[in-house]
């Protein structure tokens, strides 16, 4: 790990050390001039060094990737704060200074020079720089993440088919449909159209990276539908949209995971189901929100929480910073999950 740190940050070390012991190299060359060595003039450089070492890292690693894509005003803002405490730090220094450098600033007329116009110059190159090395960081994560992506596009396609549709939830939609056809019921013809649409969709319709979201609400309907089949008590289902999320693309299935584990772990034998589906509109992208009461299951289920780590891993890939996933239970025991996206950036 020191390996590691010491391969990354070896020339900044080298840099950053040039740059504390270049009012002393001229020392070198001349050695009388030791004599008029000052020691607040030494400390003083320390401070501008660590201060701009400081923000320099800062800026790189903190306020860059929080702000510089999404939040571009605060990005500027902080610089500009940044600019104004460096512009502070050196009214301090040179007011303290015993030799009375703010008299002669002062006196010569260069005060601006000396507290605007140099420190504005250094603090620029000391922002310019570390934001060249945080694109320069961010291209090289991004070009990592598409290899990634595309390493993981095949096996992601077969994991999704096995995820969203299960050999449990077709063996009793087959064995509804059955049933409906026994019963002469004029339901049947339109479960097997359900059914086939499903299929279709999940097969044929999701190849691509994005599908416009009024198709993957088509295909939640669908789902719902075949699942109220089997409901051994009526309850109240609902999925509310607003009209104007419909048209936003975001990735196939993502949402089909938290719809499965609604009825999964909503419904039992004895108690009326209460499940609600809710897409909204924020600033720059959706929120989707699927709330359930939680039921008792006493069955064993070995395969749980693999579907749910699959769909974090799907929004890191696919969202990086730019989604917001919470899963709690409410004050009044329901299930809640709400999942905001930020898709006008897509």
């Amino acid at each position: 790990m020191i390996g590691r740190f010491f391969r990354k940050f070896y020339l900044h070390i080298v840099i950053w050390t040039i740059l504390l012991l270049l009012p002393f190299i001229t020392y070198l060359y001349q050695p009388d001039k030791i004599a008029d060595f000052k020691a607040y003039s030494a400390l003083s450089h320390l401070v501008n060094i660590v201060f701009l070492a400081t923000h320099f890292y800062l800026h790189c690693y903190v306020v860059a990737p929080t702000y510089f894509f999404g939040r571009r005003k605060i990005f500027v803002l902080l610089i500009a704060l940044g600019f104004a405490t460096y512009v502070a730090l050196n009214y301090c220094i040179v007011y303290f200074n015993p030799a009375g450098e703010l008299a002669h600033l002062t006196k010569e007329n260069i005060l601006f020079v000396r507290l605007v116009i140099g420190p504005g110059i250094i603090y620029s190159l000391c922002m310019i720089t570390s934001s060249m090395i945080f694109l320069y960081d961010e291209q090289a994560r991004q070009k990592e993440l598409n290899k990634q992506i595309a390493l993981e596009k095949t096996t992601a396609e077969l994991t999704m088919l096995k995820l969203q549709i299960s050999p449990h939830f077709l063996f009793n939609t087959l064995n509804n449909i059955r049933w409906l056809i026994r019963k002469q019921s004029p339901d049947s013809e339109d479960t097997i159209v359900k059914l086939s649409e499903m299929l279709r969709y999940i097969l044929y319709e999701v190849n691509g990276p994005k599908v416009e979201l009024f198709k993957e609400i088509d295909h939640m309907r669908n789902f719902i539908a075949l699942q109220t089949l089997r409901l051994p008590i009526q309850g109240n289902i609902t999925l509310d949209i607003e009209d104007k999320v419909k048209n936003r693309m975001i990735p196939p299935l993502l949402f089909i995971h938290f719809v499965e584990n609604a009825f999964k772990y909503g419904v039992d034998s004895k108690t009326a189901p209460q499940i609600q589906f809710q897409f909204q509109e924020t600033q720059g992208g959706i929120i989707f929100i699927s709330r359930n009461r939680i039921l008792q299951h006493t069955e064993p289920r070995p395969n749980e929480g693999i579907g749910l780590t699959n769909v974090r891993r799907r929004l890191q890939l696919l969202y990086p910073n730019r989604h917001d996933l919470s899963i709690r239970k409410t004050d009044v025991g329901d299930f809640e999950v709400t999942l905001k996206l930020m898709t006008d950036e897509d």
